[in-house]
């Protein structure tokens, strides 16, 4: 009896090469998210930059990263996304070759600014490439798990690439190296990924973009300000204008017969519920990642390597998730697999709520983060497929950047949100008003190193908050829940091939 080997599908290989071509300049995106911060003490003294500079040269990146999103989204849906892809891959290697060569504090933080701008357009863009590359749902969702594989792979080494390079080469090397990878993808991105574009491309209305743009920024901002300073004057002041750019953008879109975010993406409800899931748990482990560390460098009295360690079982099962979750969903229902992973963060925040100020509190406070990585890292790929699938393909760039957007508002109002609420928590508990304890548990650790009964209540007060925190993360997952329930209860939309003609080239 013989056999005879099934053959390669072209096909099938074509869209793997494609896949890959798109990781490379995601890979490079998320190594820049991090990679500044191992170079900051060596720029900081070169380029004689104050502790301000030094906070732009890596908030301006992140700021125009969110900020952009939305608009670059909107217009790769007009223009073409492999060639945003192309474009923006241009731009990043040029700000990337200006920056590494920057003589000024100034020259760095512009050059960071237009990374960030460029790299907008890129992770939001390549998960709506994969649509057309990646038809079928299941092969969508492990395609997009292997991209959230590369972007946290890529988050996960770049201490470890910034380290490498700074020990062999000069602090714009971290920035150089954008060269060469975005060369690559530049070379071979029109050989591998077809082109994706609407039908017939909407005019981009430029107030629409220029209000999105100020409204995010503004709101970012006043997040994340008032996670470091506290609220101050301006903290209300950004805060209230980007409320009110955000509300007047809303009510344009209403009124533009081609608006730059569809409104009616919401009114379907498993893109309405997806992202409300997304926003939620993006809040909920951004600001519980701020009581983590604090709870193993301040309460546990770890260095900030020995808390590392602690930290990395996070990182494994995160990368490990986002390639078991699209495997689940292979074998068994969508909804099932979703909801299993949901109640896994929900595990994961009650050992938050129970951990102990002592030792043994590491180990425990340890798999609760393992637990809650884990399960948001086997169901993004599935829930971002949800909101892509969901929205009509003339959108899907648009509402890739829109899920992306829930992410980044979620993480910015969960650490400011969870941070002060843990604060209050935390004042309550010491009970020293007017103290230099009471400011924050890193004061209170400060002031306790000779005071054996402060440093007690300082570590059982912030442990007290942390457990709040921890509640707060059940309370809000149940809602998560029942809306990741319902969300993977609805069909998907049936995909739609754009650009018949050249994707049947591309599949030849």
């Amino acid at each position: 009896m013989t056999t005879t080997a099934t053959p390669p599908n072209p096909t099938r290989s074509r869209s793997l090469l494609a896949l890959a071509a798109l990781a490379l300049p995601t890979l490079l995106v998320a190594v820049d998210i991090s990679v500044l911060g191992v170079a900051l003490p060596t720029m900081g003294r070169e380029l004689h930059a104050s502790a301000a500079e030094l906070l732009w040269m890596t908030d301006s990146y992140n700021f125009m990263v969110a900020g952009a999103m939305l608009t670059t989204g909107a217009v790769a849906d007009r223009i073409g996304r492999r060639r945003m892809i192309l474009f923006c891959a241009a731009v990043f290697a040029i700000a990337s070759g200006i920056g590494a060569f920057a003589s000024t504090p100034e020259l760095v933080i512009v050059a960071r600014g237009v990374m960030g701008l460029a790299g907008s357009a890129i992770l939001p863009t390549s998960m709506a490439l994969l649509g057309g590359l990646f038809v079928e749902e299941n092969a969508r969702i492990q395609a997009m798990g292997a991209m959230m594989t590369v972007f946290l792979g890529g988050m996960a080494v770049a201490p470890f690439v910034g380290g490498v390079l700074l020990e062999h080469f000069w602090w714009g090397s971290v920035f150089l190296m954008a060269v060469p990878v975005m060369g690559v993808t530049i070379a071979v991105v029109p050989r591998l990924v077809p082109e994706s574009r609407a039908d017939v491309p909407a005019p981009l209305d430029p107030i629409s973009a220029a209000l999105s743009v100020g409204a995010v920024l503004s709101l970012v901002f006043a997040l994340k300000r008032a996670v470091n300073s506290g609220v101050d004057a301006p903290v209300a002041i950004t805060l209230v204008t980007g409320l009110v750019l955000g509300a007047v953008f809303l009510r344009r879109q209403t009124t533009l017969a081609n608006p730059l975010l569809d409104l009616e993406l919401l009114a379907r409800p498993r893109v309405r519920r997806t992202l409300a899931a997304l926003f939620l748990t993006a809040m909920l482990m951004g600001g519980t990642s701020l009581f983590f560390n604090l709870y193993l460098q301040e309460v546990q009295g770890l260095t900030p390597l020995g808390a590392a360690w602690w930290i990395l079982p996070e990182m494994v099962s995160m990368i490990a998730a986002a390639n078991l979750g699209p495997w689940l969903n292979r074998r068994l229902p969508q909804r099932t697999v979703v909801v299993s992973m949901m109640s896994l963060m929900v595990a994961g925040f009650v050992l938050y709520a129970v951990a102990p100020a002592s030792a043994s509190g590491r180990p425990i406070v340890a798999v609760g983060g393992a637990l809650a990585t884990f399960g948001i890292g086997a169901a993004f790929p599935m829930l971002m497929d949800g909101v892509i699938s969901g929205a009509p393909p003339e959108r899907a760039a648009s509402s890739a950047s829109l899920a992306q957007l829930s992410n980044e508002l979620g993480i910015a109002l969960g650490l400011t949100v969870l941070g002060s609420l843990g604060t209050v928590i935390y004042r309550m508990q010491l009970g020293l008003p007017g103290s230099t304890a009471e400011q924050s548990v890193i004061d209170g650790v400060r002031e306790g190193r000779h005071d054996p009964v402060l440093l007690g209540a300082v570590r059982s007060s912030f442990t007290d908050a942390f457990h709040v925190a921890g509640m707060v993360g059940v309370a809000l997952m149940i809602v998560v829940l029942v809306l990741a329930a319902r969300a993977t209860r609805e069909p998907s939309a049936s995909p739609v091939v754009e650009d018949l003609p050249e994707l049947e080239e591309f599949a030849a």
